[in-house]
């Protein structure tokens, strides 16, 4: 068997396996494997959903509690390396801060995190609980989305501000 043979037998294991095999080689698959289109196999199964046409470079994480979809990603996006989708957010191993309402209230979440299609994310860019970025969106390289992100706009910086319209080009005061 030639090398092409051997990944393609490779591809064709991963493919069928993506439901059976245990988490943590589903994690580790998901994390690390050359091919996208197994990576976006599994991210399904981890509880991140890809459209069509979507393409997720090395270095994806999901941080969630649990393996149900939390994460929508609509068609034709593009997420450049090392991007973190957080759908919960808490001192989970902290005992006396989370006895503090302040915390309890305002700094521990869990929410879905939706993108809709079109979207450009880029390196390094972290997505927290809740946020919704709308379609043809742009995010800036290592920003932080706090927020919901309105459609055809740019937003960049930490936390993520809309800085431009992609339509115009115009600057957003």
């Amino acid at each position: 068997m030639d090398w092409a043979g051997i990944d393609e037998w490779i591809y064709r294991r991963l493919t069928e396996l993506v439901d059976v095999l245990p988490m943590r080689f589903v994690k580790l698959v998901a994390h690390n494997y050359t091919d996208a289109r197994v990576r976006k196999l599994y991210w399904r199964r981890l509880g991140l959903e890809m459209g069509e046409g979507t393409y997720a470079n090395l270095g994806l994480t999901l941080l969630s509690d649990d393996y149900t979809p939390r994460v929508h990603i609509g068609n034709h996006v593009s997420i450049a390396a090392n991007v973190t989708f957080v759908t919960m957010a808490s001192a989970n191993n902290g005992q006396e801060i989370n006895t503090y309402p302040y915390v309890r209230d305002h700094l521990t979440k869990a929410a879905d995190i939706v993108v809709e299609d079109e979207v450009w994310i880029g390196a390094d860019v972290t997505i927290l609980p809740g946020v919704h970025i709308g379609r043809c969106a742009v995010i800036g390289a290592g920003s932080v989305v706090t927020g919901d992100v309105e459609a055809y706009h740019i937003y960049a910086g930490v936390p993520a501000r809309k800085i431009r319209d992609i339509r115009t080009g115009e600057r957003v005061q």
